[in-house]
Formats: structure tokens, C-alpha cells, sequence
């Protein structure tokens, strides 16, 4: 599996786009830093090395991040809590000269009591909609401070974009007045209708973390100084001073910081606990259970209770549970071996491990592949269900997803010469292994496949270069000439949203909807459709990708509304 750079989707090998935001992941990859370089929510441009549960950053938090070859440090664990709460961007699908746009919103709850809302740019403002006519109204005051800073600069910088939205929709954190010389984020927040002066939290912010119920900020800023900010008495305090890394609990109140010279502390609100010297990463936070790596060892700090090490020589941390549970690689002599942690030991469950390829986030399951021998190129592909290893039955089983209860697995296999297309198998998963594996189809498009919440697949036959194809889904034909990369599908309302007819030049096509039948039409002529969690839509209509501007329409499945002209981007709920 690979994982875009941009908004963290995991993606089957080979995948050229991302079907969610529409990257380009050659490009992205070129651009990208070193992983050991990039925080927890996956922030190229912050300087420190972030790592809160839904910090906010330029290209947003991954969600269920496997990479495609295990890397260095914890990169696999750094997605750990990010299921817990939900993200909000723009999808700007299949347009190269758009592609480098990162427009991010961190959203608590993707639907509010089945109330919905967009957020877009539009004349170098932020600008908030109730989804009905006449219905919006401008949230930042002046976004680009400096009168030159074009929108197609402001669209392309993506480290101002930076907000948090409650889980009401009431309150919004955002980036306003930039200037060109500023060295991060001025960050403010307000009621998004209210007339009152936004609050100013703090200047030349680096990346932020908002606490689920929207009553405190804990951020880094440039200077690598850690604060944290309280909503209702209006005022900031200093935690700590040259910081390397952080981690903030879910509710905000505790605070796990590592500073440059590899002191960790617990930060309760009030006052700093040294917990240990010389480490060189704080893992993650849950609770009151801290995790972190000193010496190539991992050590548990649980509340008041002395910390403890519990892994040594550690190589690679592949994910650490809830329940504390982990998958883990140690180096032995020369060769790496995959061990599981059950909570209290560990056991070698694989010799000679090569790569993970697929994580089950809620439940103890990992796909991976181990060599023959420590000298052999040849390797086989496994799953472990807590200690128990099972090989696939069928030969050089690749593109792993799981069902998110880990109960069913699906792969790809006997792909082409070119790659480009395979056979597409279903098992399911249980203590006992693999059960016996199923084909779903054949002549599968090996660059994108999807898992609905019903545990069935859905994905493409017969595609072109421009990644257009034939849409199945659960092996029955939905429509032809679906533009692959631009599909999105809605967990909430069981509906797929998606564009047939596309043009690659200007990244417009036909909207359609369909709940896995007769897909029904909704416009022509769409670029950059949204949708949202009960499978309403938003969408650009007659847009230029030169000037950046078309008109914003909202559709709940019949004839749509216009909403707004003019509009750059939208940013979306995920």
C-alpha cells in the first residue's frame, strides 16, 4: 500500500492520483520530506517535528497511513488516533495545475445533527454557507494582508490554511492577515456569525492543536516555543521552551513534549514532570499511557506508575494499539524479525521481514511479507492476527485493505505483465487465519480499488491512460467512462459521488450519484465536486482554471442551488 503525502489516504500500489484529493503522487513524493522529518499529522512545512492527535498542518493528518515499505522511525504509528475524529479539505480532483493546492479544515464531527455547511475561498477570503442562497458571509477579515499577494499565491501557500472548525459549527479557528514576511501562521478564531472582532490567539505559529471541545489550543511556534491557549479567559501560557516534539491527549489536557536535548516531560496543565532524559521520540499519548523511544527502546509511562521499558532493540514501531498491543520490528544480529507485544511479552512472530502491507487500525491485524532467507530477493506475503500467522494461499498477493473491523481482507493478484491490471480476492480474517480466499473479478484496474462500510468492493475494468473507466461495484457494472481518481464515496448516506465525460484539460465532467444502481445525473460541466457525509454535493460549475473562479452550486440529489459566484476553492467535509 502507499499513502498520499497530501490528505494521507491509503492507496493500492501503483495508484498514480489519489482518489480522494486528486494529487499527483509522483510529484508529491518528489517534494516530499525525508520521513523521519515529517511529524505525526504528516506537516512538511512546520519546522518542528509535531506530533498532537489532530494538530493541524499545510497537508493534512492521515488517516489509516500504511506505507508501502515500512520506513524509518514510527511512520505507520503516527496515524494512530487519527480515526477518532475527522478532517475537512478541498478535493481538487485530476487538474495538474491544481494539484498543488492544500486548502485543509480539521472538522470534530463530519455531519452535526444532519445540519451541513461549506467553507470556500473566494476573493482572498475565507467564506462560510448554510447551503442556501443568500446564506454566506465572510469569516476572515483580510487573509492576504499585502495587497499583492495574488489568489493563485494565496492558493498555492499552503501553510496559511490552517483552521479548525467545532463540532457545532459554531466557532472556527483560522489563519488571517498575512503578510509576506511573516514566518508562520497569525492564528484568530470567532463565531462564524457573529459581528464581533476576531480573537488573535497568537503570531508566527508553526502547527496547532484544538481540543474536541474547542476550550483550548496547544501549538509550537517557529521559535520551537510550546504554549497553550485558553478560549474562554482569552490568554496563553508558555509550556516550554525549545521543543523537538509533542504529543496532546484528546481532550487537550495533558500534554507530552520532548525537548532538543531528549528530555520528556508531562505537561498537566499547570506544571512539567520530567519523565526521562535522552530519548529521541515521544511515540503517542492515550490517556494517561505515554509512549516513547529512548536507546532503540520503547518505554510505557502510565499516569503516576514508574515508566518502564518495555521493547528493546526496537527497528521499527508498526503501530501501537489502544489496548497496548503492538506490532513491532526488532533487528537480530543481521536480520529483522517481526515480533507482536500482547501488553506484558513479546513473541518473533515472522523471520526475515521485508515490509508491511496493510494495517487493520481497530483490532491487532497486520499484512506483511517476509523473505526465505536473509539473502533472498523472493518474498511471501502474510497476515497476523495478534500472534497468529497465516500465509496467503494464493502466490504474490499485493494491494492489501482491510475491512475496518479487520474481519475481512481484501487483495490483488496474477496481475498483468504491465501491472496495471488483476485479479481482485476477498477472505475473511479470524483468529484461526485465513479463511479460504474468494474472487470477486478479474481484469481488476490494479491503480485504484475502495471498501465500502458494507465490507464489499468497489472498483474499475478497462481503464485508459487518463484514468477512465468502467465503475463496478460488488461485481455489477454501475456506469462506463468513471474518471477513477475523482470518486468518493459517502459512509453516511451509502452513496457514491463521482464524474463520468472527463476532461483532463480542464478537470470537468458529468456529476452522477448513484446508491450501487442506476447512477443518476445530476450537471454537466462540474469541476471539484464535494461530498458531503449524507451524500449531498457541492460543486463548481463553468470554472477557469485560469482565473480560479466558477460558480459554487449545492445539489441534495435533484435540481441544484446556486449558492455563490466567483468562488476559488471549496473546502470540503471527509
Amino acid at each position: 500500500m502507499i499513502v498520499c503525502p497530501k490528505c494521507g489516504k491509503e492507496l493500492p500500489d501503483g495508484t498514480k492520483f489519489c482518489s480522494k484529493c486528486g494529487a499527483n503522487l509522483a510529484e508529491l513524493a518528489n517534494q516530499a520530506a525525508p520521513q523521519d522529518a515529517v511529524p505525526q499529522q504528516a506537516a512538511p512545512q512546520a519546522a518542528p517535528q509535531q506530533a498532537a492527535p489532530q494538530a493541524v498542518a499545510p497537508q493534512a493528518a492521515p488517516q489509516q497511513a500504511v506505507p508501502q515499505e515500512a520506513p524509518q522511525g514510527d511512520a505507520a504509528q503516527e496515524g494512530m488516533n487519527e480515526n477518532k475524529k475527522k478532517i475537512v479539505k478541498y478535493a481538487a480532483i485530476g487538474v495538474a495545475a491544481l494539484v498543488f493546492l492544500f486548502l485543509v479544515i480539521s472538522l470534530f464531527s463530519g455531519k452535526k445533527s444532519g445540519k451541513h455547511y461549506a467553507i470556500y475561498l473566494k476573493d482572498k477570503e475565507l467564506t462560510y454557507s448554510t447551503l442556501k442562497a443568500k446564506g454566506s458571509w465572510q469569516i476572515s477579515e483580510k487573509l492576504a494582508k499585502d495587497s499583492d499577494i495574488s489568489t493563485s499565491s494565496l492558493m498555492g501557500e499552503s501553510d496559511i490554511y490552517e483552521c479548525v472548525l467545532s463540532k457545532d459549527g459554531k466557532t472556527i479557528f483560522f489563519p488571517d492577515k498575512k503578510e509576506r514576511s511573516d514566518s508562520g501562521t497569525n492564528l484568530f478564531y470567532r463565531k462564524v456569525k457573529s459581528k464581533k472582532d476576531p480573537v488573535k490567539v497568537d503570531s508566527s505559529i508553526a502547527v496547532y492543536y484544538v481540543n474536541e471541545a474547542c476550550n483550548l489550543v496547544t501549538y509550537q511556534k517557529t521559535s520551537s516555543d510550546l504554549y497553550q491557549y485558553k478560549v474562554k479567559k482569552e490568554e496563553k501560557e508558555k509550556i516550554a521552551s525549545e521543543v523537538s516534539d509533542f504529543r496532546v491527549s484528546d481532550d487537550g489536557k495533558k500534554v507530552v513534549y520532548r525537548k532538543d536535548t531528549g528530555e520528556v516531560y508531562v505537561w498537566n496543565g499547570k506544571e512539567s514532570e520530567k519523565i526521562d532524559s535522552d530519548s529521541s521520540r515521544v511515540n503517542s499519548v492515550n490517556g494517561n499511557v505515554v509512549y516513547y523511544t529512548k536507546d532503540n527502546s520503547l518505554y510505557k509511562k502510565n499516569g503516576s506508575k514508574e515508566k518502564e521499558k518495555i521493547l528493546s532493540d526496537v527497528n521499527r514501531i508498526l503501530y501501537i494499539y489502544d489496548s497496548g498491543e503492538i506490532y513491532y520490528v526488532k533487528a537480530d544480529d543481521k536480520e529483522k524479525n517481526l515480533y507482536y507485544y500482547n501488553g506484558k511479552e513479546s513473541e518473533k512472530i515472522a523471520e526475515n521481514y521485508a515490509s508491511v502491507t496493510g494495517i487493520c487500525y481497530k483490532t491487532p491485524v497486520v499484512a506483511f511479507k517476509a523473505k526465505e532467507s536473509e539473502s533472498s530477493s523472493k518474498s511471501t506475503a502474510y497476515v497476523a492476527v495478534k500472534k497468529n500467522v497465516s500465509e496467503f494461499e494464493i502466490e504474490d498477493a499485493s494491494n492489501v485493505q482491510f475491512a475496518e473491523n479487520g474481519k475481512t481482507i481484501f487483495f490483488m493478484a496474477e496481475l498483468s505483465k504491465d501491472g496495471d491490471e488483476g485479479e481482485l480476492y476477498s477472505a475473511s480474517v479470524s483468529s484461526k487465519g485465513l479463511g479460504k480466499a474468494t474472487k470477486i473479478d478479474e481484469e481488476v484496474f490494479t491503480g485504484f480499488y475502495g471498501i465500502t462500510n458494507k465490507n464489499k468492493a468497489y472498483y474499475f475494468k478497462e481503464c485508459n491512460k487518463k484514468g477512465t473507466g468502467d465503475f463496478y461495484y460488488d461485481k455489477k457494472q454501475i456506469d462506463t467512462d468513471v474518471y477513477a481518481y475523482g470518486i468518493q464515496y459517502c459512509e453516511d448516506a451509502k452513496k457514491f459521488v463521482f464524474l463520468t465525460d472527463y476532461n483532463t484539460n480542464n478537470g470537468s465532467g458529468t456529476l452522477k450519484i448513484s446508491s450501487g444502481g442506476k447512477a443518476k445525473k445530476i450537471a454537466d460541466d462540474v469541476f471539484m465536486p464535494v461530498a458531503l457525509p449524507n451524500g449531498y454535493v457541492l460543486y463548481l460549475s463553468d470554472y477557469s482554471t485560469k482565473s480560479y473562479k466558477g460558480d459554487l452550486y449545492f445539489s441534495k440529489g435533484g435540481k441544484p442551488t446556486k449558492l455563490d459566484e466567483d468562488v476559488n476553492v471549496i473546502l470540503s467535509f471527509e
